[in-house]
């Protein structure tokens, strides 16, 4: 009977320890790399979209027409509604989220929700037509509360077959997740005016709502920038990958593009991937960077002692700096450069915003035009052509041609080139500023509206 009775308390005490062990040991199988990555991606995914008016009713319209009929007038009142587009991503903790463009090309305006449930009016930094990227500034200050932004993955660190992941919001459904493989690399892919050759295709869902958000590997790396599926098939999705997201990235992540602020590296060709940091491609000359020292060729590793490793690196150390900030750069071989950051000065400003270059209209000038002696305004010397991945396909280029007059921007005269600057130097890219143009070819005023650079 003891005997007996010792088993059964054995048992009971066994039970009851497994019983204790069985809950955890599940939890930590079901704790899968797919649920840890999907853990540290969700707070840099967004649901981008708009707001719009729509007409409501009045609760008991049904109940009045019932009894009043034709004596009864609806009561209607409009008001706001959240409409999403589509996912963002957000690539720098001071709140600037990448996107497609074709997400936010029709709004009028954009509100970027996060993961907490907060939602930021964001405006737009600049775009990539051909690319279809976009890059978004959310209004709002996070210096005291950075956000978490996006972890990249090596360009060259994909494995066909490996796990991917995609997280969006698929039919306004947020942060939805959804799995698949790496299908294939390097794909043909025809959108409209664009061919692109570069593209990545998986089988994870990707469907209306998912553009613009990220296709993650399982260490929660951001791999690509979901953009399209095809209509006549499953299981076929399209991304962005990685090497052309650094590219645009580092177009855009310059102070200039913010502010007045002069970094010296030519726009045009900013930097580029070297083997231990970025190569910068050319220096402009006159700038207080090619005073200091730096020169085109140099390779950059660190900025104000954070180190650089990638073009996204360099464009994440430098973009928020301003007039007056004294800025460090460590050099592959060693050497250090270090000056003020300054203003641009008016032939580069106007480069850089409108992509032109003006001279002031002179008696001489006035004579070779055919206009009236004392004409006043800029004339266009040059039409710039439009950056590597930062193509707008703007519809003023169809129009403008050299020798047109610029006479006014926003609401000042442009007599002189300083006239001009003094508009463009309370811009930044993004912003929207109307030219005011005569058109020698046809011999009358126009407007133009201008996206700044």
């Amino acid at each position: 009977m003891r005997t007996s009775l010792s088993v059964l308390v054995s048992f009971f005490l066994l039970a009851a320890a497994f019983g204790e062990e069985t809950p955890s040991l599940t939890a930590s199988m079901r704790l899968t790399p797919t649920v840890l990555a999907v853990r540290s991606v969700l707070p840099w995914v967004v649901n981008i979209g708009t707001e719009r008016m729509v007409k409501t009713n009045d609760g008991y319209d049904a109940f009045y027409n019932q009894f009043f009929g034709t004596f009864y007038r609806a009561r209607t009142k409009m008001v706001k509604e959240y409409f999403p587009l589509g996912s963002g991503v957000i690539v720098d903790s001071r709140g600037l989220v990448l996107t497609n463009h074709h997400v936010v090309r029709r709004a009028n305006n954009a509100e970027v929700r996060l993961w907490n449930g907060k939602s930021y009016p964001a405006v737009l930094v600049g775009y990539d037509a051909p690319s279809d990227l976009c890059l978004l500034r959310l209004s709002g200050d996070f210096s005291a509360k950075p956000l978490q932004a996006a972890k990249f993955a090596n360009p060259d660190d994909l494995m066909l077959g490996e796990t991917v992941l995609t997280i969006g919001n698929p039919f306004g459904l947020e942060h939805s997740v959804s799995q698949g493989v790496l299908s294939a690399m390097n794909r043909s892919l025809n959108d409209g005016d664009a061919v692109y050759d570069d593209i990545l295709q998986t089988d994870a869902a990707i469907n209306p709502g998912n553009s613009g958000g990220p296709l993650i590997n399982l260490d929660g790396e951001l791999i690509g920038i979901n953009q399209a599926i095809r209509n006549d098939a499953q299981g076929i999705g399209f991304a962005i990958p990685m090497r052309r997201l650094a590219c645009f990235l580092s177009h855009w992540l310059l102070p200039d593009r913010f502010g007045n602020t002069w970094l010296g590296i030519d726009l045009w060709t900013p930097v580029m991937r070297g083997e231990q940091g970025v190569i910068v491609q050319e220096v402009v000359a006159g700038s207080p960077a090619a005073a200091a020292g730096l020169r085109s060729g140099d390779e950059i590793v660190a900025v104000n002692a954070s180190r650089v490793r990638c073009m996204i690196d360099f464009g994440r150390a430098v973009w928020h700096l301003n007039v007056g900030d004294q800025v460090t750069m460590l050099l592959a071989d060693n050497r250090k450069v270090t000056y003020t950051l300054g203003p641009m000065p008016d032939n580069v400003l106007i480069k850089t915003r409108l992509g032109l270059q003006v001279q002031r209209l002179t008696a001489t000038l006035n004579q070779a035009l055919g206009l009236n002696v004392d004409a006043r305004g800029l004339a266009v010397s040059e039409i710039l052509p439009e950056a590597e991945f930062a193509v707008q396909n703007a519809p003023w280029r169809n129009v403008l041609k050299r020798g047109d007059i610029i006479f006014q921007a926003g609401s000042a005269e442009t007599a002189t080139t300083a006239d001009l600057a003094k508009t463009l130097a309370e811009t930044r890219a993004g912003q929207v500023l109307r030219l005011g143009i005569f058109l020698m070819q046809f011999q009358r005023p126009d407007q133009a509206d201008f996206i700044l650079n």
